[in-house]
């Protein structure tokens, strides 16, 4: 009995090393800052999963898609460019999917967060004086402000296990990782720090955080239609449209030509579209990396245009393959 004991322990021990050696490597191919951010991502969006699982997950995934791209190119005999590059899409394709799905949500309620703040400001402005913190964070945590209660009543709870406020507020604006946040729990910080009559200045600040988020507003919706413009046109529309003609372009029968001893002789007319197709598909990825570059610098964040790249470059050529085709 105590061997079969021994054993069942020393196979749990493997595992554990084993498990620790993945994390290990995970965490030296992606950096130690990058998975941590992701970790809070997750655990912001209520993920059951950490970042370190839902490697190992989407690379199994990655290997399972890769192996079907193989499997389809073969099939429909693919040239190997196109190949190579629906190979490493279906590679990335699952990961990506679901980290940017992660980052709308955020991002989806962060923007939910800030909209809310300039009503906390203007219901902090309107406490008599003297009111504690703690009271109007207990006010704001059980009143109907959505999301920013969740966080108020996080921070109250916080408070009563022995928090400090200024740790606690603190929290939230780790959490929420938004400026306009930040700023208001500041002020509340500060309110509470100094003791002095902090209303009007919650009151001018709520006012101006609106004129601000309606100039910013502005700006998203501008920038949103460019940058989508952009995507479908490098992904989609340009290759597709590139593809057709060159489809049709190859359908055309010129023996009739040949006959009356017009145009090139067949062989010259054969190379010059095999350099077109090549041409054609060099100009894609030039198109797709541009658009990713601008992209990027349209958000202020330049390391966004590989993950951008990514996309569109196998989107690009796989659309202009199966418009060549069609």
């Amino acid at each position: 009995m105590l061997g079969i004991k021994n054993k069942k322990r020393k196979k749990k021990k493997k595992k554990k090393i084993q498990f620790t050696e993945i994390e290990n490597k995970t965490t030296e191919l992606f950096g130690q800052e990058k998975i941590k951010e992701f970790n809070h991502l997750l655990k912001e969006n209520n993920s059951k999963k950490t970042a370190e699982e839902l490697i190992k997950i989407y690379f199994a995934a990655g290997i399972s898609f890769s192996l079907i791209s193989i499997g389809i190119s073969s099939l429909f005999e693919l040239n190997l460019l196109f190949s190579v590059l629906l190979f490493f899409f279906c590679m990335v394709f699952p990961a990506l999917l679901h980290y940017f799905f992660h980052l709308f949500l955020f991002e989806k309620n962060k923007r939910e967060k800030e909209k809310i703040v300039p009503d906390i400001l203007l219901q902090a402005s309107i406490f008599p004086k003297g009111t504690s913190i703690i009271k109007i964070m207990k006010y704001i945590s059980e009143a109907d402000y959505g999301l920013m209660s969740l966080e108020f009543k996080k921070a109250f709870n916080e408070t009563e296990k022995g928090k400090t406020v200024e740790k606690a507020l603190n929290g939230i604006s780790f959490r929420c990782k938004s400026e306009i946040i930040s700023r208001a729990m500041n002020l509340l910080i500060q309110g509470n720090k100094s003791g002095v009559e902090m209303n009007k200045v919650f009151k001018e600040t709520a006012e101006d955080i609106l004129e601000t988020q309606s100039i910013i507003q502005e700006r998203i919706a501008s920038v949103f239609i460019q940058k989508y413009t952009l995507i479908l046109a490098g992904g989609l529309i340009v290759p597709m449209l590139l593809g057709l003609i060159t489809g049709f372009v190859n359908e055309m029968n010129f023996l009739g030509i040949n006959e009356l001893g017009l145009g090139m002789p067949a062989e010259e007319r054969k190379e010059i579209i095999e350099t077109a197709l090549t041409a054609n598909q060099i100009y894609i990825l030039e198109y797709a990396l541009i658009a990713s570059f601008f992209i990027s610098q349209q958000e202020g964040n330049t390391k966004k245009a590989f993950i951008y790249a990514l996309i569109l470059i196998p989107l690009g050529i796989i659309s202009y393959n199966i418009a060549l085709l069609a």
